[in-house]
């Protein structure tokens, strides 16, 4: 019934919020309800939940819920000492920390079933798998089996993120998840609205003067800032209609506050371009130069600066993202072949001839930059602390499948010496509808059985999903992603 439930409220706030659904400490929450099962009925329990997820988009045209799942391997530090809820919504008599070997058992129920994909052996869409490690990760008997198991997944399949929580909270990556002492049910937040600056447009305009260039940074993020003010301001007029209002499920009060508490809730101003904000500026990529990377930190830095000033001044707190923009860096950049060509025509990635241009997302490097994948995850992750809000690097794998081993060294090593926030590792797929078979790699023609009835499958920003329904600019930076051949030993 817990799992129902669970379910099917995340499709119902999915109709309520444009992003994603994320539930913390999932496998914890669910641990006390698994005592006396067995390994194979917990697994079984991680299948229906997966699935369950997973066909509601039958329901919705097609759609997917939009839902991630945050797994811990130790007990959260805001579940840790809390009593524990059983069956029927009765005190269990322990604390949450008892139940810690059930956890860890639904943590690697889940991994198994990951890993075996769906019928067909394609990877799971949704729901996302959002491991944190953590120092006391590091220190909880078995987290190098289990660590291992979900990097041989990310592997296969390349469902799980790994974020790194090195402060311990269980909520890193997560602004706007306050802290509730005592009560983890009312451990909840949501941003209102995200905004997403053009940055390449600002350099185009600035003609290389710094000074002006930050000028225009500053503008831009004012008026982002009022559109978060006017957004707070209408949805306080929704909540106040309260249940004969739109938005009456977010307006009831079950615990001495709204569901949707708007004084707890924060906004988000994301980017786009920052890679070629520098390039205009400096005349080299970030990827290029110590120099080039210096420039951009310094340009968000002064953005996070701005927004935290600003979020102070409106009342509303506020935090820079990395927006996904699975659409937004292919429409910044035809916007700007309009408004300020010739100088974008030598700055835009992909093919300006056919159409298929794109800026590079948020803070990251160019896709296609000849960097190996630590050295990405160190660059990126440079900005990483200046983000709190869901910053991740993205490590392209291609047709290559290395061991669980090889990626758990690659992401222990990210997490003691970088600061990178989270990482993903992305596989690529074909499926073909005739034959029904999935293989890896990306194929024109079914290798088995050779129809031309093939869909490419691989991570579109910070998900899995069908290559079909990408837009011409997320086609072409497919095409330029640097797969790194040969660099991990393992390979299989």
């Amino acid at each position: 019934v817990l799992l129902a439930h669970m379910v099917r409220f995340a499709a119902v706030l999915q109709g309520h919020f444009a992003g994603v659904i994320g539930w913390l400490g999932v496998n914890h929450s669910f641990a006390p309800y698994l005592t006396g099962m067995t390994d194979r009925e917990v697994e079984h329990f991680a299948q229906m939940l997966i699935y369950e997820f997973s066909q509601l988009t039958s329901a919705r045209g097609g759609q997917s819920i939009y839902t991630d799942m945050h797994l811990s391997w130790e007990v959260p530090a805001f579940l840790a000492g809390i009593p524990a809820v059983g069956p029927g919504g009765e005190a269990t008599g322990g604390i949450c920390d008892a139940f810690a070997p059930e956890a860890q058992r639904f943590a690697r129920g889940l991994m198994a079933v990951f890993r075996a994909g769906d019928a067909t052996g394609r990877p799971f869409t949704f729901p996302r798998p959002v491991i944190h490690l953590s120092p006391r990760f590091f220190a909880t008997p078995g987290h190098e089996a289990f660590l291992e198991m979900a990097c041989d997944v990310a592997a296969d399949k390349g469902n799980p993120c790994f974020v790194f929580d090195r402060g311990d909270t269980g909520r890193a990556g997560l602004p706007f998840c306050p802290e509730a002492a005592g009560e983890p049910w009312r451990v909840r937040g949501a941003a209102l609205l995200n905004v997403t600056l053009n940055l390449p447009r600002l350099a185009y305009r600035a003609e290389g003067d710094e000074r002006r260039l930050f000028g225009l940074i500053s503008e831009l993020l004012a008026l982002a800032v009022r559109a978060q003010v006017e957004k707070k301001a209408f949805l306080k007029r929704i909540l106040g209609l309260g249940a004969r209002g739109p938005l009456a499920l977010l307006a009831m009060d079950r615990d001495g506050a709204p569901y949707l508490d708007l004084d707890r809730a924060g906004g988000l101003i994301g980017m786009v371009g920052l890679n070629e904000l520098v390039q205009i500026h400096t005349g080299e990529p970030l990827h290029a130069s110590p120099a080039a990377r210096a420039f951009g930190l310094k340009v968000v830095s002064h953005m996070r600066d701005e927004v935290e000033a600003l979020g102070r001044t409106c009342g509303i707190p506020l935090a820079l993202e990395q927006t996904p923009a699975e659409t937004t860096a292919h429409r910044f950049a035809r916007l700007d072949l309009r408004f300020h060509s010739p100088a974008s025509g030598r700055i835009v990635k992909g093919s300006i001839a056919r159409g298929d241009v794109y800026y590079t997302n948020s803070t990251h490097l160019y896709v296609g930059a000849a960097v190996t994948p630590p050295e990405r995850i160190e660059m990126e992750g440079r900005f990483h602390p200046l983000i709190p809000s869901d910053a991740i690097t993205h490590v392209f794998l291609g047709a290559a499948r290395p061991s669980g081993a090889a990626l758990a060294r690659l992401v222990e090593t990210a997490f003691r010496q970088t600061a990178c926030a989270q990482i993903a590792f992305t596989p690529e797929f074909s499926s073909c509808a005739a034959c029904g078979r999935t293989r890896r790699g990306l194929f024109d023609r079914c290798p088995d059985c050779g129809a031309d009835a093939v869909e490419g499958i691989t991570r579109i920003t910070q998900y899995v999903t069908g290559i079909s329904s990408w837009n011409k600019g997320k086609r072409a930076e497919l095409k330029d992603r640097n797969r790194h051949p040969g660099f991990f030993p393992d390979s299989e």
